[in-house]
């Protein structure tokens, strides 16, 4: 990764933080308990991580400047 680019994720890490409301710890602890009682199973966690994972590739791709759609992630290698 080059020093431009370097800045350029670290000026949008610096941006988050100071756009980002404080955490309500108990909150989230309570979020994650109550998701931790629906995802009781290793089959359940998985399913819960699969259903997200192309949102999250795709945010981390435009996060990267390379933006792809969700669409695209879905057509296999041979069909393009």
């Amino acid at each position: 990764m080059g020093a431009m680019s370097t800045l350029n994720v670290n000026a949008r890490i610096q941006a988050m933080k100071t756009h980002t409301p404080p955490l309500d710890m108990k909150k989230l602890d309570a979020k994650l308990r109550q998701w931790q009682k629906r995802h009781d199973t290793p089959e359940k966690v998985a399913e819960a991580h699969r259903k997200v994972l192309l949102d999250r590739v795709v945010q981390s791709m435009a996060f990267e400047n390379e933006p792809v759609s969700k669409t695209r992630l879905k057509t296999s290698p041979k069909e393009s």
